[in-house]
């Protein structure tokens, strides 16, 4: 929003599943790990708003720890889920800092089929509102740090298989950095420091998770600058352990997985934009085992 935006959730996953352990609670997060690749300490001018949009399609084949095969036997689940996000920045600056917010809506479609069980699920998954991003920039270095809240909007019901909200809100801290050493050259990260409540229909209390996105671009042919070419991933790791009845859930069940893969920007005319990404799931933990496949894209309002 990933920026984007956790666009996906598999929560609930109960049935003839519920020996089985599962990382913050489906192996899931708000957050969309690999979401902010493209440029994400970029705000918009003061008084311009943009209306950033992401989707992906995240098929997955496996749930597993480091195992070659699934965790589960016969594990399949795809998520199809779009975030839109208005960002806007306010005229006042404070410190010499630009003033930004920002509000996303996440939507899912969700289908699983784990255990013999199958489910589907489609609606609202949360709304994320982000009131302060404080922002500096120079002509090669752009910083901002913010902070934002998870508010889970979608139904939720711990008796279905899969469910279209991960019904948990959650405090996020957010802070990226976009260097430009060259005209030709960039790179950029982002972290996000997800604080998770508890689940009060399941009393299930999922680990807190850090996430890092990070990109790098290259403009190949300087005869076509709207170009770029580059690298983009994410690293995904929860710090503390998942708790369900005041008790840690098996081994503390945490959820860990990194991903890489290219990705694509074409700027029609700044700041209009478009990427596409794929990222490929590795050293996954207690969580779902795929790929990412994103179209995003930005236009000012």
């Amino acid at each position: 929003m990933n920026a984007f935006l956790k666009t996906m959730a598999w929560v609930g996953l109960c049935l003839g599943l519920q020996s089985a352990a599962w990382a913050s609670e489906g192996g899931q997060t708000n957050w969309a790990s690999g979401v902010q690749t493209v440029y994400p300490a970029l705000t918009p001018l003061p008084g311009q708003t943009f209306w950033q949009d992401y989707f992906v399609v995240n098929p997955n084949g496996a749930f597993s720890s480091t195992r070659t095969k699934s965790a589960v036997p016969g594990f399949r689940a795809t998520a199809i889920a779009n975030a839109a996000r208005l960002f806007h920045t306010w005229k006042p600056t404070f410190l010499g800092a630009n003033i930004s917010s920002s509000a996303i809506l996440a939507v899912n479609s969700l289908t699983l089929r784990a255990g013999g069980h199958s489910g589907t699920a489609f609606g609202a998954n949360w709304l994320y509102l982000a009131p302060l991003y404080l922002s500096w920039h120079t002509p090669t270095v752009h910083v901002y740090l913010g902070e934002g809240a998870f508010l889970p909007i979608g139904s939720f019901s711990k008796t279905d298989l899969v469910n279209e909200t991960t019904h948990v809100f959650a405090l996020n801290q957010e802070a990226a950095v976009t260097w430009m050493p060259t005209k030709r050259f960039d790179v950029s990260a982002e972290g996000e420091l997800q604080i998770n409540s508890k689940n009060g229909t399941t009393d299930y209390k999922s680990g807190n998770v850090i996430n890092i996105d990070f990109g790098a671009n290259y403009m190949l042919l300087p005869s076509v600058p709207q170009l770029r070419l580059g690298l983009s991933g994410f690293v995904t790791s929860q710090f503390t352990n998942d708790v369900q009845y005041g008790h840690t859930v098996g081994d503390g069940n945490r959820l860990g997985k990194y991903g890489l893969g290219p990705q694509l920007i074409w700027f029609f005319e700044p700041p209009y934009a478009v990427a596409l990404k794929w990222q490929h799931e590795m050293g996954v933990q207690n969580s779902t085992r795929g790929d990412r496949y994103w179209l995003q894209f930005q236009v000012p309002l």
